[in-house]
């Protein structure tokens, strides 16, 4: 047995873990925590979701600490238990400049919420993450497309929906929103997925599904089946949107240093975008102009209900 094992273990077993376990019983559940220090607050967090069946998230105060803490309790649950929900722009709180890597990994996340069967998740983020709105998992669903291995595909079809849903079609698949056709073979770059697919088919029929490496060429995977969403920043209304603690299942528990301070720069972020927002012209990029046309952005005071409704533990130092 590893040391990280030894110790989630002797975590899972303490006294106070299973204190906590029986507190979040009672929803919504008030928990303060004392003296928790260093990596104390990861093993704490992935032994309390390892006695769960609840999605765990943890709001930490800036990008840095959530960075960090993500990959603490990811070396502790593992790639598969444990997901990061970043902001769409290079610098928090500056909405000058898209991260298109951010923005493919907040699709992700969403995708995998809806997605992924059971609980027991930790999800690590931060404010500014949280200020900006998501596809409501209905919507979502309306407009995903499932291919299975073995099922059928007509090429044309998925052309036509691929270009509605904004994909570009290229020579070479290499990024998000990405398509290519070659005979009976498709690439494509959903923006859900942190690989490309490649579907083949033999008529309609599809035959083999795989992930693949856009620089080498090199399958990484087999799939038995594969799902497509479009763009979600750019591709909804604001109305098919909604704050991104309201798509949580509702038993879901969040885990807060000082939620005051999660106000703050909330406020802060919403008085930046409204000034960025006044001065966005012709010039920025296109998908840019689209965010902030729609302001699918969260008021600082809509956050505190949903604080309200959901067990919620706190960090004291």
């Amino acid at each position: 047995m590893s040391n990280i094992n030894y110790l989630l273990n002797k975590f899972k077993d303490s006294a106070q873990v299973k204190q906590i376990v029986d507190e979040l019983k009672t929803v919504p559940a008030r928990i303060r925590l004392k003296g928790i220090k260093g990596a104390q607050k990861a093993f704490l967090i992935a032994s309390t979701a390892e006695n769960t069946s609840m999605l765990h998230v943890v709001i930490c105060e800036s990008k840095e600490e959530a960075a960090y803490l993500f990959n603490d309790v990811t070396g502790i649950l593992g790639e598969y238990r444990t997901w990061f929900f970043p902001d769409s722009f290079k610098r928090p709180g500056f909405f000058d400049d898209l991260n298109a890597t951010q923005i493919l990994q907040r699709s992700e996340t969403i995708n995998k919420l809806i997605n992924t069967p059971g609980n027991g998740h930790v999800v690590v983020t931060y404010p500014e993450a949280l200020f900006e709105r998501v596809v409501k998992p209905a919507i979502l669903s309306q407009h995903r497309i499932e291919v299975l291995k073995g099922g059928k595909l007509d090429v044309n079809f998925a052309i036509e929906i691929l270009i509605e849903y904004g994909f570009e079609r290229t020579d070479f698949v290499y990024e998000p929103g990405q398509f290519s056709i070659r005979g009976g073979i498709i690439d494509l770059f959903s923006h859900g997925n942190d690989l490309p697919y490649r579907i083949e088919l033999f008529d309609d029929e599809v035959e083999r599904i795989q992930t693949f490496d856009p620089l080498t060429q090199l399958s990484k995977s087999n799939l038995e089946s594969v799902s497509i969403v479009p763009n979600l920043n750019t591709r909804f209304r604001q109305d098919e949107k909604a704050p991104f603690l309201t798509v949580l299942p509702t038993n879901s528990v969040l885990w807060v240093n000082d939620i005051q301070f999660v106000y703050d720069r909330l406020q802060y972020c919403f008085e930046q975008a409204e000034k960025f927002a006044s001065r966005i012209n012709a010039h920025d990029p296109a998908e840019l102009r689209e965010i902030f046309r729609d302001r699918a952005f969260v008021y600082p005071g809509d956050i505190a209900d949903e604080f309200t409704s959901m067990s919620t533990l706190f960090f004291e130092t």
